[in-house]
């Protein structure tokens, strides 16, 4: 085998050859980078516009209970107890019950406010503590049963003449005052 013999031109050649595609890759990585700084600029744009975004929005309403929330319950319970006239005509039902049938509708009340309160809100929630729903309907449930009672105090003379007759009126008119607290509770929440 001969060898082939390259002449110094031909070196020069390769050379400058190798030497501008090393520009043009010097040329074309000074691009990159510049696309890439960009590109992390424009990441950081979107960084912190998600941070102003997650502030502005703030956790889910339901994730915290507030006074607003007992206010909202409370006018809610009114307006279930007080807009068709449940009082009324829960007193003339409670005369019909007896005890055992009282205690199970204020049962039934907590039940269909937790069902409501989940149907409509909680289960929307990315915290899911077992806990939390219960002490959310426990609070409104408390607020309605409150409001049930300063309403029947205050349309019903004989409201408070027997603690039985009283006891069996609050659970007439309870069922409807949960909803309504639970109802309110919900309404606004984008505000």
């Amino acid at each position: 085998m001969a060898k082939k013999r390259v002449s110094l031109q031909e070196i020069n050649k390769k050379i400058n050859e190798i030497l501008q595609r090393q520009k043009k890759l010097m040329k074309l990585e000074k691009q990159v980078a510049g696309k890439e700084e960009e590109q992390i600029e424009e990441l950081e744009k979107l960084e912190e516009f998600e941070k102003e975004i997650k502030k502005e929005v703030g956790k889910h309403p339901l994730a915290k209970i507030t006074l607003r929330d007992i206010a909202k319950g409370a006018i809610g319970s009114f307006f279930g107890i007080g807009a068709h006239y449940t009082f009324y005509y829960g007193v003339k039902i409670a005369k019909e019950i007896n005890m055992t049938r009282a205690i199970i509708i204020f049962i039934l009340s907590y039940l269909v406010g937790a069902v409501f309160l989940y149907l409509t809100g909680y289960r929307r929630l990315k915290i899911k503590t077992i806990a939390f729903l219960p002490l959310r309907l426990t609070v409104l449930y408390l607020t309605a049963i409150t409001t049930s009672f300063l309403l029947l105090n205050l349309f019903e003379p004989h409201f408070l003449s027997s603690f039985e007759h009283a006891f069996k009126a609050l659970a007439t008119v309870t069922l409807s005052a949960t909803i309504g607290a639970c109802t309110a509770d919900l309404i606004g929440r984008g505000e």
